[in-house]
């Protein structure tokens, strides 16, 4: 009765896809970008770290790729998924390797660098799947992944954990990485603008009611908007209340 009443309430975020070839492509992802405060406080930690990147690299639970248009020529990218993820997060690809969740369909030692964005929160087995990310990555090689913090409850019923800081470096250490750095995105009066736009968002996605609600407290929203990225680049509040983390880890 529980997960039924809660798949009423189902609210799946709109999806994050890469720019493409087209203006419009790339002027959709530059509005993401700057709209949506998770992706712009994720890419302002993966942009760097890919930009450094060479030789292989694999992202694990690739969806559609939205970040492939950053990884360096002197990589060669590889994507893997969750075989379910149509059935269960409504996406597919055709450049991607798929996979029953268990163990990684590559041999140890296979990837100079690995990364995943947003998607262990959304593994249930966490303890097996970094052990798999663990064995795929050369002696040496390095792991990125974000995890949100403060997020709202989505993707029913595939979102199951949100991470502190000590759960990373614990969770990280158990499957064998060392050398781990858990870098937080955001802070306190970046989350409290952030939820206000959450709300702002989701009334967008309801009814007419909604999408009039939204129209109205629209300058409220931009306010809040400014707030957050102006707090993302001063570093300014407590970041023991943040938007999320941002991991890297070494085999």
């Amino acid at each position: 009765m529980l997960m039924t009443e809660l798949a009423k309430e189902r609210f799946q975020p709109p999806p994050n896809k890469p720019p493409g070839k087209t203006l419009a492509g790339k002027v959709l992802f530059a509005v993401r970008s700057i709209a949506d405060v998770q992706v712009a406080s994720v890419l302002r930690d993966l942009k760097p770290w890919l930009a450094a990147k060479s030789g292989s690299l694999l992202e694990v639970g690739c969806g559609v790729q939205p970040y492939r248009h950053l990884v360096p020529e002197t990589c060669h990218y590889t994507g893997l998924d969750w075989e379910q993820s149509e059935a269960g997060f409504s996406y597919r690809h055709a450049d991607t390797v798929y996979y029953t969740g268990d163990t990684f369909p590559f041999g140890d030692a296979s990837f100079d660098s690995l990364f995943h964005t947003e998607v262990l929160e959304h593994v249930f087995d966490v303890g097996r799947f970094l052990r798999e990310c663990r064995r795929t990555l050369k002696p040496g090689g390095e792991m990125f992944f974000s995890v949100p913090f403060q997020a709202r409850y989505h993707y029913i019923p595939y979102d199951y954990y949100r991470y502190t800081p000590a759960a990373l470096a614990r969770l990280l250490a158990e499957a064998g990485f060392q050398k781990v750095s858990v870098v937080p995105r955001g802070n306190d009066i970046c989350v409290a603008a952030y939820k206000n736009l959450a709300l702002s968002y989701r009334w967008l996605q309801g009814g007419l009611p909604g999408k009039i609600m939204a129209m109205i407290s629209l300058p409220l929203a931009l306010f809040c908007l400014a707030v957050c990225h102006l707090t993302l680049r001063l570093k300014v509040g407590s970041v023991d209340d943040c938007l999320g983390y941002s991991v890297v880890a070494q085999a």
